[in-house]
């Protein structure tokens, strides 16, 4: 049976953490709500949700693996995966909610340091400030009701690519969303990266993963090589073909032919 093992007031909502097994989960407004992020008591390092397998196949699309960004920490289950399987890699958080990063801390072993950076601010403040560019950046932030509508905007995209490294890639996460909604952000999402595709999980997952890059994404043979060597270069074997679908589709027109539905 679930049980919540901590409850915590924040400025936007209650914040629970439930564990049911050897799942530790963390979920806003109620216990029962959407997991927002999932980790194993037993191996703080697994995956257990697989669109943070299908993000971590974005960075088959870079060119440089340096310095990375993650915008919405949750219980940081992907901060953390970089920063285990990127020893080089300086990776930088950015989450609004301070109770988050609490409850990070305390409940799903966050542990900052050098190389693993948080900052306690909106997303696109952040990025709309002048900075050092990144390789990869993941877009993920969420709150009870959704992603919040500033970061739904193009301007606040066109700080994502403005903030991109020459050879990076910028991957969104769109989850919680009815489908007029998914193709809306594609839409949008499309006007700030024209050239850009989707990744999804093929078993358990209804999120939808939108990668831009400043440069012509490959052509599906040539991710399918870029994805193979990533998992080899990083010792991580959950980035295979069972996992992750990819579409180089006309974005745009797909968004629209979903809104006309």
């Amino acid at each position: 049976m679930p049980a919540v093992i901590h409850e915590a007031p924040s400025p936007f909502g209650t914040v629970f953490v439930v564990d049911e097994g050897d799942e530790r989960s963390l979920r806003f407004d109620s216990p029962k709500g959407s997991r927002q992020s999932v980790m194993l008591k037993s191996d703080p390092l697994a995956v257990p949700l697989s669109y943070v397998r299908v993000g971590m196949a974005g960075l088959a699309f870079t060119q440089g693996r340096s310095r990375v960004l993650v915008v919405g920490l949750g219980g940081g289950t992907l901060p953390m995966l970089l920063h285990q399987l990127l020893p080089r890699v300086v990776v930088d958080v950015v989450e609004l909610n301070p109770v988050v990063v609490d409850v990070a801390r305390r409940f799903f072993g966050l542990r900052e340091g050098s190389r693993l950076r948080i900052a306690v601010e909106d997303g696109a403040h952040f990025l709309g400030q002048e900075g050092p560019p990144y390789d990869f950046i993941f877009l993920d932030a969420f709150s009870a009701t959704g992603t919040p509508d500033h970061l739904k905007e193009s301007l606040f995209l066109e700080d994502v690519r403005r903030r991109l490294a020459p050879g990076g890639a910028a991957v969104l996460n769109i989850a919680f969303e009815e489908p007029r909604g998914v193709a809306a952000r594609i839409e949008t999402f499309s006007r700030a990266f024209e050239d850009c595709a989707l990744l999804r999980g093929s078993v358990e997952s209804n999120n939808t993963l939108c990668v831009g890059t400043l440069e012509p994404v490959p052509p599906e043979p040539l991710f399918w090589q870029q994805l193979k060597q990533l998992a080899r270069e990083l010792g991580f074997p959950a980035l295979t073909r069972s996992v992750v679908s990819f579409e180089t589709a006309s974005l745009r027109r797909t968004a629209r032919a979903g809104l006309r539905g």
